[in-house]
């Protein structure tokens, strides 16, 4: 079977095109889609999703060409006609796209269960605080855009123009901007194998989310009016657009009443809420007979104007891109804009960029003066014969497995520190050094208002965990409030599976929020092969790595002759009080019993040294071991003994057999396996409750084994691909889980 890269590099994907609006019309952004679309397909086999509303014209132009309507499907969506009927004015865009989007995605994927697209492309509409319904279909590489959205403005410096109407109408947007773009555009960003954005505040804004950013505008032009020297009108400036306060239309009258400008007129195409406010503006400042007002004209009638213009004067303050500003540019009209949005971008050399400081309006007429001085270049640089090589670029990059972006990873762990688990530091490490991954260590801050893809969770209950009564509600709180900012935003989490169950005694609360990030949870690893799978969460298997680069920086003390050792924090379930009593019952010469690490309490504490009073053989060293102990009291033992009551995986015992010290552990799958992997002599296992006789075996059979244990399958330099590998699975993967 073919695969992705075979059919990219001979030039054929199955490409699926999402565009709202699509079409040979006059419309920009519908144009603006036919152009992707039509270039796409110029080397690809290219399905689209649209609406019905651009059926005729597409239709009459795929009659007149056969080679395109055999390369170039055409779907139509729509929504049921009573929603139809309730889209009446134009803001009710908002409500209607993302239900169009949800609708779109339930079409792409059946279409896709039929063709299996190879990429999915989002044109049009692609604002960065909408849905995007292509991220329906899992594992398919996502081209998102040109997108944009993200350019702000300083609403303070720039209220004097917007008036009260615009200043709160802008304050409102960004604010409504500002939440919709953290529910919908941050996981699209995050889901895209490759974002194309409007412009470079677009670019900015996700680039900390991904790393595979390109800045393209939309602009497709062609059938410009050509301009001649000639016939260009000295002194003369043109605006075009709609007649909004951040259109900036005040600050381009507000110019003309500068000294600078004193002998400059005018003209204003479009309308829209303004006009009568920027009319009594022309009036106060005595420019009745220099600023007219020609209001909505044809396209072709406002490019004729441009082309004999001096100079263009576009002040927007926010448009993502303003396609005008590319046509007058490439007619060789010198554009004075702003230094904001795309207009920069667009109009490109012949760009003319007023500073924000100071006198705005004089700062605009100054590079009025400029610009006419100059003259303007006409270009092609927005020619949509640029497309077809610039989307197939695209699609080679999005499905290409080389280009694979870093993935951002919450670990649930804080910064590593001396007392750190020697297994939590060296998967830090690895993880540090993988090519692809970027590695966010744990605090609520982070983990509430921070950026990253996949979340990887080690023993969840340490989130809820706290000796204090306040600090344990504050943590219960937080880890609560980080649990549902995980489900809101479908954040994947990829737990590793340390313990099968979770810990006894917990709270019905805390077992809330567990059962919480079991819902989240898209993957599990498992540190062995053995580990059952939970629920219908996918699994793979990351064997838990050795220890012996992590000690070799450390003294290992010779063995003590006859000591048996246990060593890592003594808690009930791990049996120590079995151990203590079945030494005891050991009849061997020459033997000692040495336990060393810090009890979960003092009464379990006190029981310990009250049943080892009875036998000097055995002695207690009741604290928390730095490393260097660690390894000593490990080192100096002849046999390390884990009488857990329930095992699952245990680091200390390969921290054992990293040190080369052989182990006594319970009877289980997982032990019979490890010790079928290290070889004859260096696990030993026991059943139920621990004996003097088990103690004996184990004794007697560690003195025939290897030099070394074999650990050839835990080398943590595979560790981090690895693990790279899982977050990329669980980042394009299956939703989480909606029931319990």
């Amino acid at each position: 079977m073919e695969n992705i890269d075979e059919r990219a590099r001979e030039g054929r994907l199955r490409v699926l095109i999402s565009a709202y609006a699509c079409g040979p019309v006059s419309e920009p952004e519908a144009s603006a889609g036919w152009q992707v679309a039509t270039a796409a397909a110029r080397t690809h086999n290219v399905w689209v999703i649209t609406r019905p509303r651009f059926r005729e014209a597409i239709e009459a132009a795929l009659s007149t060409d056969a080679a395109l309507r055999g390369r170039l499907h055409v779907a139509y969506l729509d929504l049921p006609p009573g929603v139809v009927r309730r889209k009446r004015r134009g803001v009710d865009l908002y409500w209607y796209y993302p239900l169009w989007q949800r609708a779109l995605g339930r079409r792409a994927r059946s279409l896709h269960d039929v063709v299996r697209f190879d990429v999915a492309h989002h044109v049009t509409f692609a604002n960065d605080w909408m849905p995007c319904g292509l991220t329906a279909l899992r594992g398919v590489p996502l081209v998102w855009g040109p997108v944009g959205g993200s350019s702000t403005l300083p609403i303070p410096r720039l209220s004097r123009w917007l008036g009260v109407r615009g200043t709160l109408t802008e304050l409102v947007r960004s604010l409504t901007t500002t939440l919709l773009r953290r529910l919908w555009a941050t996981p699209i960003a995050k889901r895209a194998s490759l974002i194309v954005a409007q412009n470079p505040d677009v670019a900015r804004m996700f680039r900390p989310l991904n790393d595979a950013v390109v800045v393209e505008p939309n602009a497709c032009l062609e059938d410009l009016p050509a301009r001649a020297a000639s016939s260009v009108q000295p002194r003369h400036a043109v605006f075009a657009g709609r007649l909004l306060a951040w259109k900036g239309a005040a600050i381009a009258i507000e110019a003309l009443a500068r000294p600078q400008a004193a002998d400059w007129t005018l003209t204003i195409f479009g309308d829209g809420y303004e006009r009568r406010r920027l009319e009594r503006l022309r009036s106060r400042l005595g420019l009745d007979d220099r600023v007219v007002f020609a209001g909505h004209r044809p396209r072709a009638e406002v490019l004729d104007a441009i082309a004999h213009a001096a100079a263009f004067v576009f002040p927007s303050m926010h448009d993502q891109a303003g396609w005008v500003a590319a046509e007058a540019s490439s007619m060789g009209c010198p554009v004075v804009c702003l230094p904001l949005g795309g207009p920069p971008l667009l109009a490109g050399d012949n760009a003319y960029i007023a500073d924000l400081g100071g006198d705005l309006p004089g700062a605009v007429a100054h590079q009025l003066v400029a610009a006419a001085a100059a003259g303007g270049r006409p270009h092609d640089r927005w020619s949509a014969d640029r497309l077809p090589d610039l989307v197939a670029g695209w699609y080679r990059r999005a499905s290409s497995t080389t280009s694979r972006r870093s993935i951002r990873v919450l670990e649930t762990f804080g910064p590593p520190k001396a007392t750190t688990n020697p297994y939590i530091a060296q998967l830090h490490s690895s993880l540090m050094a993988a090519p692809g991954l970027t590695t966010l260590t744990f605090d609520y801050r982070t983990a509430l208002l921070g950026r990253y893809d996949v979340v990887h969770a080690h023993w969840p209950e340490l989130m809820v965990d706290g000796h204090r009564a306040v600090g344990r509600a504050a943590r219960r709180t937080l880890a609560a409030l980080t649990v549902l900012r995980w489900r809101v935003t479908r954040t994947p989490v990829v737990r590793t599976l340390h313990n099968v169950e979770r810990p006894q005694g917990i709270s019905g609360f805390d077992h809330v929020v567990l059962s919480g990030i079991d819902r989240a949870t898209t993957l599990d690893i498992a540190l062995n092969d053995l580990t059952p799978t939970r629920g219908g969460v996918p699994q793979v298997v990351i064997p838990h790595g050795h220890y012996r680069d992590w000690f070799a920086a450390q003294d290992s003390s010779p063995r003590m002759a006859g000591r048996v050792g246990y060593v890592g924090l003594i808690r009930r379930y791990k049996g120590v009080e079995d151990l203590v009593e079945a030494f005891k019952a050991w009849d061997r010469a020459g033997v000692s019993l040495h336990i060393a690490g810090k009890p979960s309490s003092s009464e379990l504490l006190d029981g310990l040294q009250a049943a080892a009073a009875s036998d000097d053989r055995i002695s207690i060293d009741a604290r928390f071991l730095d490393e260097a102990d660690f390894v000593t009291a490990i080192s100096t033992s002849e046999l390390i003994v884990l009488p857990y009551r329930h095992m699952h995986n245990s680091g200390t015992a390969l921290a054992a057999l990293s040190l080369d010290r052989p182990v006594l552990v319970p009877d289980n799958a997982v032990n019979r396996a490890l010790a079928d992997e290290c070889g004859p002599g260096w696990v030993h296992t026991f059943e139920d409750e621990i004996t003097a006789g088990d103690i004996e075996r184990a004794w007697i059979g560690s003195r025939e084994r290897g030099a070394r244990p074999d650990l050839s399958r835990r080398e943590w330099a595979a560790a981090g691909a690895q693990h790279r590998h899982a977050f990329e699975r669980a980042v394009g993967g299956h939703r989480p889980r909606t029931g319990s």
